[in-house]
């Protein structure tokens, strides 16, 4: 973790700062190594403070001997209620003056109580999300992670749809999915997924439910296993038996519109470009204002991080970036059609990750 903390020092350079406070649980991971979750926004298992010589991890009296078995290249320390009141201490110990924290993952409540324990000695200086920006080029051991977690993911939904039948709810077929992940060494699910059946597909997100699948209707499973802290992100549309007409139209417009995206990513490329290389191909079909969402996200640590690709994005892709590529149509009282593959940007473009296979070939 070295490495990363030198990073996270360059900040404290760049913008003249004695220290950093890191709340966001993704980042404390990211630069410690330490696996705890915050289960509510006001239940941190940790706190990390980084300054030019010094990186200390804070967590409670439970929580120590778990983090001093996982973190990495950094000092582990237990806390005193409030742990705010903990890390002003150490602020004042130290003589800083100028202390960085994450405004996007910082309560506001606990802004109050750190800068009532300061009383004036030290400033606390926004950061905007300079440290989440740390984590959207990927390490070699990263790719490697995130290929894992991609690779068991493909296996799960090849295995979990090969003999699906008609009359299988989707609440069964999430299950099925979930517990096959579990079986062949996920450490959970990326997030909870997805099985929308017919009109349900309609809705980019959805929990799944006891209705059950019908033949020829559309069926749009999203799904991802995490694998060692890293997550993957898949969507297929499949159906049991012959596709009704409609459906096959419709799939045929969102893969020629991602074959369009994937072919327009590479270092350099611009988020909203790469988005609207696939909006195109969709409002050319008559379906503009089917497409609802962006076109992808980042994928590491966290399902959605950095860079985003979509119609507002100001993102520049750079090299060993991963990003999501999923485009869909969503109409309403009829059901939708997504297809979501994972790729890295590299010079030559986008090299895919995901290898789960489709229902029809791209290019149909």
């Amino acid at each position: 973790m070295t490495d990363r903390l030198t990073r996270v020092r360059d900040i404290l350079t760049g913008r003249a700062l004695d220290a950093v406070l890191i709340t966001h649980p993704s980042n404390r991971f990211y630069l410690t190594g330490f696996t705890g979750e915050d289960v509510a926004p006001n239940e941190s298992a940790g706190v990390l403070l980084v300054g030019a010589d010094s990186a200390t991890l804070l967590t409670g009296a439970t929580n120590l001997p778990w983090a001093q078995a996982e973190a990495r290249g950094v000092e582990v320390a237990a806390w005193e209620r409030p742990w705010e009141r903990t890390v002003a201490d150490r602020i004042k110990d130290r003589g800083w003056r100028r202390v960085g924290f994450e405004d996007g993952a910082l309560l506001v409540s606990s802004h109050r109580v750190l800068s009532e324990a300061l009383n004036g000695s030290a400033e606390l200086i926004p950061l905007g999300d300079a440290i989440d920006r740390l984590r959207y080029a990927k390490e070699p051991a990263e790719l490697d992670a995130l290929a894992a977690a991609i690779r068991l993911t493909d296996e799960v939904f090849t295995v979990a749809t090969a003999d699906l039948a008609p009359g299988t709810s989707e609440r069964e077929l999430a299950w099925r999915i979930e517990r096959e992940m579990r079986e062949r060494g996920a450490d959970g699910a990326a997030f909870p997924t997805i099985v929308a059946a017919g009109p349900h597909g309609a809705r980019p997100h959805h929990a799944p439910t006891d209705r059950v699948i019908s033949p020829g209707e559309p069926v749009v499973i999203d799904m991802g296993a995490n694998v060692g802290g890293y997550n993957a992100d898949l969507t297929r549309t499949i159906w049991v038996g012959d596709p009704e007409p409609r459906l096959l139209e419709i799939y045929v417009v969102v893969a020629r519109a991602q074959e369009a995206a994937l072919n327009a990513i590479r270092v350099g490329a611009n988020g909203k470009d790469i988005d609207g290389a696939a909006r195109t191909v969709i409002e050319a079909a008559g379906y503009g204002e089917y497409f609802t969402h962006g076109l992808g996200h980042g994928l590491g640590i966290r399902v959605h991080e950095g860079p985003s690709a979509s119609r507002t994005s100001e993102d520049t892709l750079h090299a060993n970036e991963v990003l999501t590529v999923e485009p869909g149509i969503y109409i309403p009282d009829w059901g939708g059609v997504r297809i979501e593959d994972v790729v890295v940007v590299e010079d030559g473009g986008a090299r895919v990750l995901t290898t789960a296979p489709k229902s029809i070939p791209a290019a149909a």
